[in-house]
């Protein structure tokens, strides 16, 4: 496909070596989508024109090619740089994969840019990262196609209840069902977090809890069952630490 760019604001999402002296870079570009391209001679030096392939950096990138493969030819850095360090840098790398593993190529999602750069910032920032990071992942489904109705119950169309239990269907959407069965652990979601969660008001633990393992299981739906590599090293560094706490 020929797409060629000029100074596209981009972000660096994954780069790896590639041949004898270059590079594979993997970035997600405002007006073209995801796309990858080639790095001539950039190995060891991660490089391209004196400046940095940095992720989480907003970057203005410039390449030309025909194939799936295009050639980087131009970086320049758009704004400052975002240092993300501990559980923020975790974060980071679990965004910069499931954009890598989700997106299609070529499709351009400039919501979804634009709500990335603001949550880098803010991360970068030491703002509080859970109830911004579940807002984008409910954003990358209904970016998509798989958003979430979290107020309206799928089999009969009635509204949902703070008071009745549903389960989630990757297919279908929110079904409810026996409130003894629901209260059971990882079985159910209680209709008043949910209700809370379209709210996005995150203020309760309980709320939190509920996002968490909703969007998992929604996000891993659409990843097909394949685990994602940064939330297991999230899982050995904290288990290093003594803690327990997950993306």
């Amino acid at each position: 496909m020929l797409v060629n760019g000029d100074q596209a604001n981009s972000y660096i999402l994954h780069t790896r070596n590639y041949r004898e002296s270059s590079q594979l870079v993997d970035f997600f570009s405002r007006d073209f989508g995801r796309l990858r391209a080639v790095t001539k001679g950039g190995r060891g030096k991660r490089k391209v024109g004196g400046h940095q392939l940095q992720a989480f950096t907003p970057l203005f990138l410039s390449w030309r090619g025909k194939g799936d493969l295009k050639n980087l030819t131009g970086i320049e850095a758009a704004a400052s740089s975002v240092t993300l360090r501990g559980e923020m840098l975790y974060i980071g790398l679990y965004l910069n994969e499931l954009l890598l593993r989700l997106l299609p190529e070529y499709v351009p999602h400039e919501i979804l840019f634009d709500s990335y750069g603001e949550l880098i910032v803010a991360l970068g920032s030491g703002a509080d990262p859970e109830p911004l990071l579940r807002r984008f992942e409910l954003l990358l489904l209904n970016e998509l196609g798989y958003g979430l109705d979290l107020t309206t119950e799928h089999i009969e169309g009635h509204p949902v209840v703070a008071g009745e239990y549903y389960q989630l269907s990757p297919d279908q959407g929110l079904i409810r069902i026996d409130t003894v069965l629901g209260r059971q652990q990882e079985l159910g979601f209680s209709g008043e977090h949910l209700l809370a969660i379209a709210e996005n008001d995150y203020r309760s633990r309980d709320v939190r809890r509920c996002a968490k393992r909703l969007l998992r299981g929604a996000l891993q739906a659409q990843l097909g069952g394949r685990p994602l590599l940064s939330r297991q090293l999230f899982r050995q560094a904290n288990a290093l630490r003594g803690t327990a706490q997950g993306i």
